[in-house]
């Protein structure tokens, strides 16, 4: 944890898990403070290999990345921030991991680094009290930690903003949605692949947006899974072509729910894929499962686009 007074210490930020739901925030905040944020370079089959010698086995795909990013990270800052996220929209839930975070990477990989921590729980405080305790925790002045916070926020809000209207800018025929965590939608090595082959077989293409924290909980207590279940609640058949989720293998809320929107997008009449992925998968079944998923739906998009 940097000391008092300490300027300009190397804060390591896994680019996994938390960073996606808080784009540009966390980069502007240690700035406007006065240290250096230092963020893990993209996903690649070598994070993987560098994790998968350490981790548990057991882990899913997004937590091995995480342990993979948290090593790459340990010889090259002062400090690990590794928040403890209980809850980014407020009256939900995120995935128990998350809770749980600071307290594994503390007592696993990186045992005897130095850890800074804050929990975030938008359900018993907004963001913005928790970025000023953050401050207090580095001792920041009030006046340094309050404009920390308010251009860490407008930078966040922003990148939110610039993603949703380039989402909904994307083709005005009929697209596909790609449905999955922050986490995987925006991760290199699990997500790029399946873009790219889309992309190659021009498929029209939105990727699923979380910008918007105006939600109420219903019966869905998650957030990520209550925004995509009203994502899907007001899909129109019309409009999308299909819909594709990645899902991580050995992640038990994602088996929890995936029945549930196929079921959905099945009333809707709009088809559905489930791609699970794991370590072991390739990409050439991933390829041929696309191929084939976009391949018997084109004809319906070319008799409409006539």
């Amino acid at each position: 944890m940097p000391e008092r007074g300490c300027k300009n210490v190397k804060i390591g930020i896994p680019r996994a898990f938390y960073y996606h739901s808080y784009p540009r925030l966390w980069e502007c905040f240690f700035r406007r403070l006065g240290h250096e944020p230092v963020v893990s370079s993209q996903s690649t089959q070598k994070t993987l290999e560098l994790a998968c010698a350490q981790t548990e086995m057991e882990n899913c795909l997004p937590q091995k990345l995480f342990d993979g990013h948290v090593l790459s990270l340990i010889d090259s800052v002062d400090a690990l921030f590794v928040p403890r996220v209980l809850s980014i929209v407020h009256g939900h839930n995120c995935c128990p991991r998350f809770g749980a975070l600071p307290d594994a990477t503390r007592a696993g990989i990186a045992r005897g680094v130095p850890l800074l921590s804050v929990e975030i729980n938008e359900t018993v405080a907004p963001l913005s009290k928790t970025l000023l305790r953050l401050a207090r925790t580095i001792e920041a002045d009030r006046r340094t930690a309050n404009l920390a916070v308010q251009e860490a926020i407008e930078a966040m809000e922003q990148h939110h903003r610039e993603e949703a209207q380039m989402q909904r800018a994307q083709c005005d025929n009929r697209k596909f949605l790609l449905l999955g965590h922050p986490y995987t939608l925006h991760d290199h090595f699990i997500a790029d692949p399946i873009v790219k082959k889309l992309k190659k077989l021009q498929a029209p293409l939105e990727l699923m947006t979380f910008g918007d924290n105006d939600i109420s909980p219903g019966d869905i207590l998650w957030c990520v899974f209550n925004k995509m279940y009203r994502k899907l609640q007001s899909l129109d058949r019309n409009a999308y072509a299909g819909v594709i989720q990645i899902s991580a293998f050995n992640c038990g809320a994602d088996s929890m729910m995936t029945e549930r929107f196929r079921r959905m997008c099945k009333q809707n009449g709009v088809p559905y894929m489930l791609l699970m992925v794991d370590e072991h998968t390739g990409r050439a079944g991933v390829d041929t499962r696309l191929e084939a998923f976009v391949d018997s739906l084109s004809w319906q998009r070319a008799d409409r686009a006539k």
